[in-house]
């Protein structure tokens, strides 16, 4: 079981314990957030740079026949695979709403209803939204976002209320719900679905067997994985040690992140 919240250990204080819990089985099945995780957060999406170091990794990773690597993010499938452009890993896009090789409608009931919906959301948003400096919206088909990064403080509320008002019918017929992430609001089908059924659904169908799993993130959405996955090996991207989560290890950057994977890579073939 993982520790009680608030009392987060740095991952490469415990390296010895991780690495006694990977040599107890053979496989790994290894789980990435992107922004925030393997790549630093930017001003906007468009933006994010993957480092190098972290293609390469995951590339020489993505060669081992017992390691299984996906990434879930709450981009586009079309767009983060677009931006990471490896081939041997797996993406569950959209907050695990669109997964590799698995029709969205499998997933989303009235999927063709909700991108309509979110369409003329993200539409009404981006006329009311000019009032806000800095406020923009991006369509995702089964979701849409509005960051807010570049806002000025004094126009935060300002936002809050337009968004509100934009998406309350909607709420309430029961089509979407609202959640947020790093100055960003997420708007979402309103379905039981989220990361943490995305990575237990490819956890059943479609990632090693008897292996050990690893999941890293840095946003609110990661705490659903980190609560599924409650005796796996979870870390949380965070400087805040003291933070609430279930997550088990902590490292402060994706810089740390890259290192920890550096790290693994290096244990993996040892488990050949």
């Amino acid at each position: 079981m993982p520790p009680e919240k608030n009392t987060l250990t740095k991952v490469f204080d415990d390296l010895e314990a991780v690495e006694e819990q990977l040599s107890k089985r053979k496989n790994i099945n290894l789980f990435l957030d992107f922004d925030g995780t393997i790549a630093p957060i930017a001003p906007t999406p468009d933006k994010v740079k993957i480092p190098p170091e972290i293609i390469s990794i995951l590339e020489k990773l993505s060669e081992y026949e017992h390691v299984f690597t996906a990434i879930i993010t709450g981009r586009s499938i079309e767009n983060v695979s677009e931006v990471v452009n490896l081939k041997n890993i797996h993406y569950a896009g959209n907050h695990g709403l669109e997964i590799s090789g698995v029709k969205r409608t499998e997933i989303v009931p009235n999927a063709a209803q909700i991108v309509r919906s979110i369409k003329k959301i993200s539409d009404d948003l981006n006329k009311v939204l000019l009032t806000v400096p800095g406020a923009w919206v991006e369509n995702k088909s089964l979701t849409a976002s509005v960051h807010y990064r570049e806002v000025p403080v004094s126009h935060v509320p300002e936002l809050n209320r337009l968004v509100g008002e934009i998406t309350a019918h909607y709420i309430d017929r029961g089509l979407i719900k609202l959640t947020r992430g790093k100055k960003v609001i997420e708007i979402r089908p309103n379905i039981k679905w989220h990361k943490g059924k995305a990575v237990t659904w490819m956890l059943k169908n479609i990632a090693k067997k008897r292996a050990t799993n690893i999941y890293i993130g840095d946003d609110e959405t990661d705490e659903d994985v980190f609560k599924i996955l409650n005796s796996a090996i979870t870390i949380k991207v965070t400087r805040d040690s003291k933070m609430k989560t279930d997550a088990r290890y902590f490292v402060n950057n994706p810089t740390e992140v890259r290192y920890f994977l550096q790290w693994l890579l290096e244990r993996v073939t040892s488990l050949k």
